[in-house]
């Protein structure tokens, strides 16, 4: 009887623990912290650090796991991390900064501004940089493919730069759509616009991107890494693999730490400059950000994703902005921003 009952009681204890441990996963996150850490723990990722607060406002900081998970290093709230494609965000504050000074037309065709050899598809002459900071420079990767990721198709190989490849591509590709007739997140497009910042005067770009964010191209980073199931291992830490993210340039080559990235997001301005290409469009590119449109105005986000590398930047209408550095990568990156979007969103309409 005595073991009848204490069998029992276990099995209780045990089931109670269950419902506690599946009922906490499916909770709601509460905090920014909380999101962070759930999503982390979901993917198998090592660690993170996030960077959030009120534009003018000291932002709140934390660090999360480990750096290294084979010494088991925590993780710092000051590490650099690579940026990946939120790259893009800090280059285009770089090119309007040039527009400003009326070093650039965002409405003129970008063959009529920089050195660009002749085109293989004529329709390429009408592309300007606007379209190109919407993504609506009309390559498609999905059509086509990224020579980016495919330099070899273009003659070149790994040691290519973001800016020489958008070149051969502009000189050896056909366009997937007319410029300014679709959207189509476009790596190369985008660098296309390095000829705007890397010129024969200029070649270095770590000080042209360094005017607008306390980022830089080369140097120390935070470890990268993935899990193949049984154990992790170490990515993108080679000299190859290294001169490679350097090279993504203005597309994806950027170095920072999470403080530096929400300084820069926090300070920008969401309205200003930013129009849909179409009229009623509530979900867009524009001025370089992916733009989403609230009955409080616009807000603001864009992410990055390499093997080893996941990054955010939300930049809210009423001010907040976030920013989300992590050392590994999740298996699907598309999904996994929006479900931190998503998370932040009712984060922000909850808060009084």
């Amino acid at each position: 009887m005595r073991k009848t009952t204490l069998r029992f009681s276990a099995l209780l204890l045990v089931s109670l623990t269950l419902f506690l441990v599946l009922s906490d996963q499916q909770r709601e996150p509460r905090t920014i912290e909380d999101v962070v850490e759930v999503f982390r723990q979901a993917h198998m990722i090592p660690g993170a650090v996030v960077a959030y607060g009120v534009s003018g406002s000291e932002p709140t900081i934390a660090a999360f796991g480990v750096s290294d998970p084979l010494r088991n290093t925590p993780m710092s709230p000051d590490q650099p991390f690579r940026l990946a494609s939120v790259t893009k965000v800090i280059a285009a504050k770089a090119i309007l900064n040039a527009e400003g000074q009326n070093e650039i037309d965002l409405d003129t065709p970008i063959a009529e501004q920089i050195d660009l050899p002749s085109p293989r598809d004529p329709r390429s002459l009408s592309i300007t940089p606007r379209h190109l900071l919407a993504h609506r420079g009309g390559m498609d990767s999905k059509l086509s493919y990224d020579p980016l990721f495919a330099p070899d198709r273009l003659g070149l190989d790994r040691s290519a730069s973001c800016a020489v490849i958008a070149r051969t591509a502009w000189e050896k590709m056909m366009l997937d759509h007319a410029p300014g007739t679709n959207t189509a997140y476009s790596n190369v497009g985008f660098c296309l616009l390095s000829g705007f910042l890397i010129t024969d005067h200029r070649a270095d770009l770590s000080p042209i991107l360094q005017d607008v964010a306390d980022v830089r191209i080369e140097g120390p980073v935070t470890p990268n890494w993935k899990h193949n199931g049984t154990s992790w291992i170490r990515v993108q830490n080679d000299a190859e693999a290294e001169g490679w993210l350097s090279g993504l340039g203005i597309a994806g080559g950027a170095i920072a730490n999470a403080e530096a990235v929400w300084s820069f997001v926090s300070a920008h301005e969401p309205d200003r400059g930013i129009e849909a290409p179409l009229a009623g469009e509530t979900d867009f590119y524009a001025l370089g950000w992916h733009v989403w449109t609230h009955p409080e105005g616009y807000h603001l986000t864009h992410w990055g994703g390499l093997e080893g590398i996941f990054t955010v930047v939300v930049r809210f209408a009423d001010g907040v902005a976030i920013v989300m550095l992590f050392n590994a990568s999740p298996a699907d990156r598309p999904s996994a921003f929006n479900y931190l979007h998503q998370q932040l969103l009712r984060l922000n309409s909850l808060k009084t």
